[in-house]
């Protein structure tokens, strides 16, 4: 059996790595913050099992090395949309986890035609959607960036990823999540079904799941007997779970592989 098929491409300033798992229809998995292809847990190897996977680093991130801008959604979403035209990719479904989440609705927002359905597993669409201790260690990540940067440099993870600069990563990191941004409007015009995974003890509030649902055609109405009336987009919950190892077992692609076949229908 062959390995995964491991590129650079020249998209906008950046040398961007990516990699290509499996063979079949594409889906995008975009990673969280800080690491890359890793945080996928073994998601990644049972989604390539049936669909052609194609995983990015973003700026900055895993095997990209970082440039002189800042970290930012909409570009980060602008890099992954001229990625798919590198690869000749004219729609996907697209799957981001947290900091990928991000980019993955972004994508969905500013590049409609490319996304077919999209997937946030512990997402938001907003800042404050986080809770309060969560939206307040961002700022203090950016004034200890140094010194958490130093400890990760001196981690496996930096064995992997050698030519990450830890301490701008975690500065850039701290700056993206301390700005206030509210996406909820926006969203509601996103029109490719969704598929929300979040874990019951996750980084993002039960009133954010909620308006994030709804934000999307969820919690309108009775679905009625038949199920007719539902809406296009599903929410899940996985018990146990919370946003830091809801990617450790299989059961995300368990319910991405369920999603995609109803998607399809």
């Amino acid at each position: 059996m062959t390995g995964p098929k491991k590129a650079y491409a020249p998209i906008n300033g950046l040398e961007l790595y990516y990699e290509i798992h499996g063979s079949g229809e594409p889906l995008v998995m975009l990673h969280g913050g800080i690491g890359a292809t890793e945080m996928f847990g073994p998601n990644l190897d049972e989604l390539a099992k049936t669909r052609q996977v194609i995983v990015p680093h973003m700026q900055g991130h895993g095997l990209t090395k970082d440039i002189d801008r800042p970290y930012a959604y909409p570009q980060f979403a602008d890099d992954l949309a001229a990625l798919m035209d590198h690869l000749h990719v004219e729609r996907a479904d697209v799957l981001g986890y947290s900091l990928g989440a991000g980019v993955a609705i972004r994508l969905a927002m500013q590049h409609p035609e490319k996304v077919r359905s999209l997937i946030s597993v512990s997402g938001t669409l907003q800042r404050d959607g986080q809770y309060s201790e969560v939206v307040a260690a961002f700022p203090e990540m950016v004034s200890n960036a140094a010194q958490i940067g130093s400890g990760v440099a001196a981690s496996p993870l930096a064995e992997m990823y050698p030519d990450i600069d830890w301490t701008t990563a975690f500065r850039k990191m701290g700056e993206l999540e301390s700005e206030g941004w509210d996406w909820t409007t926006e969203a509601s015009a996103i029109k490719a079904p969704a598929l929300l995974i979040f874990a019951d003890a996750d980084s993002i509030t039960g009133e954010h799941i909620i308006a994030m649902y709804r934000a999307l055609g969820g919690f309108a109405r009775d679905a009625s007997f038949d199920g007719s009336l539902r809406p296009i987009s599903q929410l899940a919950i996985l018990p146990g779970r919370t946003h830091y190892n809801i990617m450790e077992t299989a059961e995300v692609a368990e319910l991405v592989n369920r999603f995609l076949a109803v998607s399809r229908d």
